[in-house]
């Protein structure tokens, strides 16, 4: 058995008439052999989609009613559509095909959702339609379809495992995963990873394991970086900073004058060939004036002679004879039928006159402006190709401009902003550097004087002395007087406060 999902996105009422009709969607269901509508009130397969989509619109209802909880992201794409498909040799009855329908069903965890079921023999291998609801119709809750796939691959191994296996590629597939997934269970980086698994099973299993352990992880300690190597750090990156400020400020300046000068050169084609145009026009003009001058003056000497005629009947008709073939129309004369009312009327006549004038200055004008479109053309088609050989020569330029400029912005690297700092530091002033202090002359010491012990005399006549000898000035003393010195030399100058 082959179980195949088919892709989410699908309507119920497409996806229930789909499997309900033949496949090139007619009204005709002959490929259609048996129906099935668990968990649906109606037995009519054609209502299904009905149930499905009402249980849909209310699954906000569904979940207040079940007590469930109101958030989470809203089901898109409620439609579960996927085939059971048997081999040929296979010739399941109706009655086993639904019981493997609603045994995957099961293994999927939907067998207590609305579902469709049909089955179709249309092809040489027999094969079932299921199209499940994955809102419950009871709580309203989105079943959990993250792993459809592989558990239908699973379901489909064991249910051929009774039978006879036709797919044994599946079943290494199979194999495969759980042997993936038994490796990851083992590995201790799972503790790390924070992947669920218990801690002495994974201890024992490493401990099993044969070959050296793996290096546990040590995470990296972090090293404070030190002050003066910080703040060396921000010099650089902000002179970097500066250096490309800089040099930005430069390269915009550089592309604005590049694109004044090229809007200039522009501006020259556009004016050369608007000069042109009007010189080839104002040449036309000067061509075609005296052939107006000659029709408007024709003209006006005709219309003069027909209102002077208007009034006698003979002379109208002389006229419309001798200009019958002026008169006509479309290069054609006029006919004796024709003549009389131009004849009868002198209205008539005015009117056709005013028509055959107005018809001569209208050729006239399109000679003029069918000229004038000739030259001027010319004028325009050469206007095109050079704007296009300036606007060639122009991309070249920038992008030759933009190219230098990458490079010169390549150029601002840390050694740049080094030798930058380096030259700044070097053409600074050196900071004030006091004279270093003479070195003290260090004097023989004097020969000490032989303490004698004095007299009693003497003893006496310092004890009666009156004025006992002054007691050399205290720190303060000194700091006092000295302040007061400095007050006299500079009056006012510390604001009554002692410095």
């Amino acid at each position: 058995m082959i179980p195949r999902l088919h892709p989410r996105g699908q309507s119920f009422q497409g996806a229930c008439s789909y499997i309900l009709h033949d496949a090139d969607r007619a009204k005709t269901n002959e490929r259609v052999a048996w129906t099935m509508t668990p968990n649906l009130t109606t037995k009519d397969p054609n209502w299904a989609w009905h149930e499905m989509v009402e249980t849909y619109w209310a699954q906000g209802a569904l979940k207040a009613a079940s007590g469930q909880d109101q958030r989470g992201r809203k089901n898109t794409k409620p439609v579960l559509h996927y085939t059971l498909s048997w081999a040929e040799s296979d010739n399941p009855s109706p009655e086993e095909m639904k019981q493997a329908a609603l045994s995957s069903l099961k293994a999927l965890g939907l067998e207590e959702h609305e579902a469709l079921i049909t089955g179709h023999q249309d092809k040489k291998h027999l094969h079932a339609h299921i199209v499940v609801n994955t809102v419950h119709p009871q709580t309203g809750m989105t079943a959990p379809l993250k792993f459809s796939k592989l558990d239908l691959s699973k379901w489909a191994e064991g249910y051929e495992r009774e039978r006879v296996i036709h797919c044994e590629e599946r079943v290494t597939n199979n194999a495969e995963r759980e042997r993936i997934a038994a490796a990851r269970r083992r590995d201790p980086s799972d503790l790390l990873m924070g992947r669920k698994a218990e801690p002495s099973a994974l201890l024992m299993a490493q401990s099993r394991t044969e070959g050296p352990a793996k290096a546990p992880y040590v995470p990296v300690k972090h090293q404070t970086t030190h002050r003066k190597q910080w703040f060396e750090k921000k010099e650089l990156a902000d002179r970097m900073k500066a250096l490309r400020t800089t040099l930005d400020a430069e390269i915009k300046t550089a592309r604005d004058a590049t694109w004044a000068r090229h809007t200039k050169e522009r501006d020259v084609v556009d004016a050369r060939s608007e000069a042109a145009v009007d010189q080839a026009r104002q040449r036309v003009k000067a061509i075609y004036r005296p052939q107006w001058r000659n029709i408007y003056t024709a003209q006006r000497k005709e219309a003069k002679a027909v209102e002077r005629i208007s009034g006698n009947l003979l002379e109208r008709a002389v006229y419309v004879y001798q200009n019958r073939e002026r008169l006509g129309v479309a290069g054609k004369a006029l006919t004796p039928k024709q003549m009389l009312p131009l004849i009868r009327s002198s209205r008539k006549l005015l009117s056709r006159v005013a028509s055959i004038h107005e018809r001569e200055r209208r050729t006239l004008a399109r000679a003029s402006k069918s000229e004038s479109k000739a030259m001027t053309d010319v004028i325009w088609r050469r206007h095109k190709e050079d704007m296009g050989s300036l606007r060639d020569k122009h991309s070249a330029e920038r992008q030759a401009e933009r190219d230098g400029q990458a490079v010169q912005r390549k150029s601002v690297s840390l050694e740049l902003a080094k030798a930058s700092l380096s030259a700044d530091r070097a053409a600074a002033p050196r900071p004030f550097q006091p004279a270093p202090a003479p070195t003290p002359v260090v004097e023989a010491p004097a020969p000490a004087k032989e303490q004698t012990t004095p007299s009693v005399e003497q003893q006496f006549k310092q004890a009666s002395d009156p004025s006992p000898a002054p007691a050399p000035p205290s720190r303060a003393d000194e700091i006092k007087r000295d302040m007061a010195e400095w007050r006299k030399r500079n009056d006012d100058k510390d604001f009554g406060r002692e410095l």
